[in-house]
C-alpha cells in the first residue's frame, strides 16, 4: 500500500541464487582482541555478511563482525536474515573494528544474547559489495588457478585468513600451493570464467609441497 511503511520483521522467504559451495562470505578479518571465530556455514542460497560477537548495552544493539570493512549490507533500512528470520536494520554504527548494529522487533538484552555466534545472512542476489574488485568466499572456491606462462597449478579449494592478507590454497599436480592475495602476486580473477591467473613471486612455486 502506498506509503505504508514496511514492517520491521516479516516472515523468512525461500530466495533462489547462485549455488554457493562452502562458507559464501566475503573474507573476514580477526577482530581486534581474540582469536577469529569459527564461523558456521550460511543457508543455501545466501552469503553471510556479518558475525554477531555480543550484545552491546541493554537496547538490544549487536556487536557484528562483519565481513567487509564498509559493512554495505549492513548499513540502515537493509534486510538480513539471522537464524531463519527476515529482520530489517534500524540502526547501525562503526565502533572500534567492529559495527554495533540494531534489529527492527529487538527485545533487548535478552535477545541479543540469545543471538550470539549467529550469522547474519543476505540472499546472494540482493548481496551489495564494496568494490567491483571485492569477491567472496564462495565466489573464489573452485577457480581454476594458472600462472601468466600458462601453468594449470590445480583449483582453489580454501581461502585462509592468517593477519595482513588472505591466503588462497591451490590443490593440484604441484600439491598443495599456498597464493598470498596481493597485488603483485594476483593478475586477474574472473568468476564468471571460473579462473584466476598468478604471477608467482621467486621462491613461491618452490616452496609448494
Amino acid at each position: 500500500m502506498p506509503g505504508t511503511a514496511a514492517p520491521d520483521v516479516a516472515p523468512a522467504t525461500p530466495e533462489s541464487g547462485p549455488p554457493a559451495p562452502g562458507a559464501s562470505r566475503p573474507a573476514p578479518r580477526p577482530p581486534r582482541g581474540g582469536p577469529r571465530p569459527v564461523l558456521p556455514e550460511p543457508s543455501e542460497g545466501h552469503t553471510a555478511v556479518g558475525l554477531v560477537l555480543r550484545p552491546h548495552g541493554l537496547k538490544g544493539e549487536l556487536r557484528v563482525q562483519t565481513f567487509s570493512p564498509d559493512a554495505p549490507n549492513l548499513q540502515r533500512g537493509r534486510w538480513v536474515t539471522i537464524r531463519g528470520e527476515r529482520r530489517r536494520i534500524v540502526a547501525s554504527r562503526e565502533d572500534r573494528g567492529a559495527w554495533l548494529v540494531l534489529l527492527g522487533g529487538s527485545a533487548g538484552r535478552t535477545e541479543a544474547e540469545a543471538l550470539r555466534g549467529a550469522l547474519i545472512e543476505v540472499p546472494d542476489k540482493d548481496v551489495r559489495r564494496s568494490d567491483s574488485d571485492s569477491y567472496f568466499v564462495h565466489e573464489l572456491i573452485g577457480l581454476r588457478v594458472e600462472t601468466s606462462s600458462g601453468e594449470h597449478l590445480g583449483q582453489l579449494t580454501e581461502v585462509l585468513q592468517p593477519g595482513a592478507n588472505d591466503v588462497y590454497v591451490v590443490r593440484g599436480g604441484r600439491g598443495e600451493v599456498l597464493i598470498p592475495a596481493i597485488e603483485e602476486v594476483i593478475d586477474r580473477i574472473d568468476v564468471q570464467e571460473g579462473v584466476m591467473v598468478i604471477t608467482p613471486l621467486p621462491g613461491l612455486l618452490d616452496e609448494s609441497k
